[in-house]
C-alpha cells in the first residue's frame, strides 16, 4: 500500500508539472493590460475577456488562423496518404533496393530540420514559391516518420487477407485501398495526431517561407504580436494560444480511441 501511495503521488507531481504551464497561459489570457503576469490578484475588475476580444476584431487574427487550418489540414490530408501508401509499399511490393530505400527512410528522419532550412528556401525561391500557400504545404506533404510508422503497421497486417483478395482478382492498387486502407483506421488516427500537431505549432519553416503577413500562420502570428510591446502583448497572445490549442484538442478528441491503439500496433513504444 506505501509503494502505490508513493506511485500514485509521484504521478500526481508529474501531472501537476505537466498541466501547468497550460494553467499559467490560461490564466495569463484573462488578464488586463495593466496587471503584471507574475502577480496575481484577487481583485476580479483586473480580469476579463479583452484579449479573447481583441483577438477576434483583430482581422490579421483571423486570417492566421485561416491560413494554419488551410495548411495543416491540407498537409493532414496529403501526409496520410502518401505516407500511408509508401509505408505500404516499403512492405508488400517486391522492388529493386527496397532495404535500402527503408534505410534511407530512416536516414532523413535522424537529419535535424534545421538543415534543411536553408535548402527548402532556396528551392522556394527558385519555384518563386515564396509568400505563397505552395511554400508552406508541398515541401512537408510527405513526412519520414509518417512513412515508418506505417511501414511498422503494415508489417503486422494480416497477409491472408490480401490473398484471399488476390484469389477473387483484385489488383496490388486495389487491394491497398478495398482491403488494407480500410483497415488501417487505427494507424492513420495515430499519423493524423502527429502530423497534424508537429504542423499546426511549426514556426522555424514558416518563419522564412513568408514574409508577408497575409500568408502568415497562427505561432508565426502570435510571435509578431509579442515583438513590440511586453506585458499587454504577452497577455493577447496568451489568449492567442488558447485559441491555437482548440483545434488541437478536438482532433485529438476525435481520434484518441484509435491513437493508442495505432501506436501499440506499430511496435512503437
Amino acid at each position: 500500500m506505501i509503494k502505490r501511495a508513493l506511485f500514485y503521488s509521484l504521478l500526481c507531481v508529474i501531472v501537476i508539472i505537466v498541466i501547468l504551464p497550460f494553467l499559467w497561459t490560461l490564466y495569463a489570457s484573462f488578464i488586463n493590460s495593466d496587471l503584471d503576469v507574475n502577480k496575481f490578484s484577487l481583485d476580479l475588475s483586473k480580469y476579463g475577456l479583452g484579449n479573447y476580444t481583441h483577438i477576434i476584431k483583430s482581422n490579421y487574427l483571423i486570417i492566421w488562423y485561416k491560413n494554419s487550418i488551410i495548411v495543416t489540414g491540407v498537409i493532414t490530408i496529403c501526409g496520410l496518404f502518401f505516407n500511408t501508401m509508401a509505408g505500404y509499399a516499403l512492405v508488400r511490393v517486391k522492388i529493386p533496393g527496397q532495404r535500402i530505400l527503408f534505410l534511407l527512410t530512416l536516414g532523413i528522419m535522424m537529419i535535424p530540420p534545421q538543415i534543411l532550412l536553408i535548402p527548402t528556401y532556396i528551392l522556394m525561391i527558385k519555384f518563386g514559391w515564396i509568400n505563397t500557400y505552395l511554400a508552406l504545404i508541398v515541401p512537408f506533404m510527405v513526412n519520414p516518420f509518417g512513412v515508418f510508422l506505417m511501414r511498422q503497421f503494415y508489417i503486422n497486417f494480416p497477409k491472408e487477407l490480401e490473398d484471399a483478395a488476390k484469389i477473387d482478382g483484385l489488383s496490388r492498387i486495389g487491394i491497398f485501398f478495398r482491403i488494407a486502407l480500410p483497415l488501417s483506421k487505427a494507424g492513420l488516427a495515430a499519423q493524423a495526431i502527429i502530423i497534424f500537431i508537429w504542423n499546426w505549432n511549426s514556426f522555424m519553416f514558416p518563419s522564412v517561407l513568408v514574409t508577408d503577413p497575409k500568408y502568415y500562420t497562427l505561432p508565426l502570428g502570435i510571435y509578431q504580436i509579442t515583438r513590440n510591446t511586453f506585458v499587454s502583448s504577452i497577455t493577447k497572445s496568451m489568449a492567442g494560444v488558447v485559441f491555437m490549442t482548440i483545434p488541437v484538442l478536438i482532433v485529438f478528441i476525435i481520434f484518441q480511441r484509435f491513437f493508442i491503439r495505432g501506436i501499440s500496433e506499430t511496435g512503437i513504444k
